[in-house]
Formats: structure tokens, sequence, C-alpha cells
């Protein structure tokens, strides 16, 4: 259990689920809900496409995760193929099954509810990603295109789909909302690569980090920071209904990307310590926000009903 646990990265589930939870929410703003199974259903899905990519990651990855002396709590993936606790084999099993799982849960999740099309399209978008993220023929993240693609699946596309399930449109919304969570996960993912280059540059792997170097992408997280910290604000400012204890929460995320910034811009990332520390507190600004918004738009339904 403890391997399988580690595994399946049981708790970087959140990074998908919280943002599908932030789309509910703004449906709900919006006066619309649904039947509880759909609720549970539909994150039943995101979990599996989550774990899809994970097992296939570790799957595809293996290679580099081997060499890998460099890896933190954070990155190098889960070391439970590497150290043979479990076969190989055994995570390329359990990321067909939930292939096979999240496919036929969108089906019926259309054919049950009968819910539009598109959203259908908008969980393939996640299944086809999310497979071809480290798999071939595409292998997003071996090309520098996977750290854009999990800006987008982990922001934009899981709150879009939470609200588009019960709305049938989509709304600006949505961006606005996305703009901080995905800026912020994109960051997750770039400061993951620092511990990993040396294994990554070894097996061909070119991804943002390997191509560009550390020093010009720590500039790259520097200004995506700044951004995500005024975009979050602003969100956060938005409406003068919420009250000031949840402004005051807000300080959290604000000055975890203060210290990062601080971080980052000393070269602090050349430190194995401080760079766990520094990945660790990256996903922190990303999950704190993301719950902050959601206590936000809660807020904003109890004290306004519908918006839009």
């Amino acid at each position: 259990m403890t391997a399988w646990w580690k595994l399946s990265r049981v708790p970087f589930l959140s990074v998908g689920i919280l943002p599908l939870i932030l789309g509910f929410i703004l449906a709900w703003r919006f006066g619309y809900k649904g039947p509880l199974g759909l609720y549970v259903l539909s994150t039943m899905a995101v979990i599996l496409i989550m774990w899809m990519t994970y097992y296939m990651g570790e799957w595809n990855d293996l290679e580099g995760d081997r060499i890998n002396q460099n890896f933190n709590r954070f990155s190098g993936g889960s070391r439970i193929l590497v150290k043979e606790v479990l076969p190989a084999w055994s995570s390329l099993l359990l990321g067909y099954g939930c292939l096979t799982g999240a496919i036929l849960i969108g089906f019926y999740i259309y054919l049950q509810y009968q819910t539009d099309f598109r959203a259908l399209l908008l969980g393939g978008m996640g299944i086809f990603f999310g497979f071809f993220y480290s798999g071939k023929p595409f292998r997003w993240s071996y090309h520098g295109l996977g750290e854009i693609l999990i800006g987008f699946c982990y922001g934009w596309l899981p709150i879009a789909t939470g609200f588009f399930l019960f709305t049938g449109f989509f709304s600006p919304q949505i961006l606005l909302l996305s703009i901080p969570v995905g800026l912020s996960i994109f960051n997750v993912i770039l400061i993951n690569e620092f511990p990993d280059e040396e294994a990554d540059r070894a097996i061909g792997k070119k991804n943002l980090v390997v191509r560009f170097g550390k020093e010009r992408m720590g500039d790259l997280y520097i200004g995506l920071s700044i951004l995500t910290g005024f975009s979050f604000i602003k969100m956060m400012w938005r409406s003068g209904q919420v009250s000031l204890w949840l402004l005051f929460l807000s300080a959290v995320p604000t000055l975890l990307i203060l210290w990062n910034l601080i971080q980052v811009w000393r070269g602090n990332y050349h430190d194995h310590k401080k760079l766990e520390l520094l990945c660790r507190n990256t996903l922190f600004v990303n999950l704190s926000m993301t719950i902050l918004l959601t206590i936000q738009q809660t807020l904003l339904l109890s004290f306004g009903g519908r918006s839009g």
C-alpha cells in the first residue's frame, strides 16, 4: 500500500481536484447545480486522468530517473520503479487501466446525464495531453511543450470542465480565475526541472531548463511569479463583499511568492536543500491560491447569489 501511495503521488492529485472544485463553485454562482453523481463521476474521471499521466510518466521517464542523483521529494519521479519496489510493468498496466476507466466514465457521463458533446472534448483533451505528456510519438515534456500544457491542463481545463458540465457554456470568469492557477502550476513544473537538469540532458529530454539553462529559466520563473501575484491580488480584490479575513489570508501565497523571488534572484537554486524548499513553496503557492479563490467564489455566492 505504501509503494502504491508513493507511485500514485496521491497528495499531488490536489493540483487537479482543487481547480475542478473551483469550476463547480463558479457554476453555482451562475445558478447551475446538478446531481451528486455527476460531481462524483467527473471528479473520479479527473483523478484517473492524472493517475494515467503519473503512471505513464514513471514508465516513460524510468531511464532518466535511474541516473538522476539530484532529485528531491518534488522531482525525479516516485523512485518506486527505480528501487524496484514494484515491477516497471505495473506502472504501465496501471496507466492503461486508468486510461480505460477515464474513457468509460466520460462516455457514461455523456449518455447518463445528457451533457453537451463539448464536455467529451474537454475530457478528451485531458486524456490526449496527459497520455502523450511523456509518451511517444509527441512526448510533450521532452520538447519544451510540457510546461505550457501543464499550465493549461491544471489551470483553465479543470476549471472550465467543472463549470461547463453544469452550465453548458463558457464564461470569461473561467479565464480570469485560471490565470493565477495556470501560471503558478507552470512555475511548479519549471522549478521541479531544475534538480533533474543533468539527468534530463543525458537522456535527451529537451525541456525548457535543458534548452535554455537554469539562469534564463530563473528569470522566467521570476517574471511569471510577479504576473501570478498581480493576477491573484486583482482577482481577490475584485469584489468589496469579500471579508477582510480572506484578504488577510491572501498574504500567505503573496509572501511565499516574495520569498521564492528572493531565493531565485540570489541563485539559491544551486543549493540542493534550498532548491527543495523552493520546489515545496512553489507548490504551496499554487494550492493556497486555488483554495483562497474557491473560498472567495463561495463567499460571493452566499453574498450575491447568481453571477453573470
